[in-house]
């Protein structure tokens, strides 16, 4: 297990960046939050956590585990991601139907209308 020492000072960039350093890996490594793709950074004395969470619960966790050690204001820009599937869509859509053989048909020209 990887112990840390609590800081609670976020007075000069240095410190802000081993607190933000600390509580990444703190959160990557805790069991429960192996899915979550936290970023954290320190602004105007706060912590600031933004990115995705699988759930409610491991957002909260994530959020704790912060708080814990920075001993300072969280601020929790992290959304749940929904568990749907691809949220790209493609525009193509899927069929059983078996793909047609033969040569591809010729397109045709438009016909004139006079």
């Amino acid at each position: 297990m990887l112990f840390l020492a609590k800081l609670s000072s976020l007075t000069t960039s240095p410190d802000r960046s081993a607190i933000c350093a600390a509580i990444r890996c703190l959160i990557a490594y805790a069991k429960g939050l192996e899915d979550c793709r936290i970023e954290v950074l320190a602004e105007e004395g706060a912590i600031v956590l933004s990115g995705v969470a699988p759930s409610d619960q491991a957002r909260q966790q994530a959020i704790a585990i912060a708080g814990d050690y920075a001993g300072t204001r969280i601020i929790n820009n992290i959304v749940i991601q929904a568990d749907r599937g691809p949220s790209i869509e493609t525009g193509i859509s899927s069929s059983n139907s078996p793909a047609p053989s033969g040569p591809p048909a010729a397109l045709k020209p438009p016909k004139e209308t006079s």
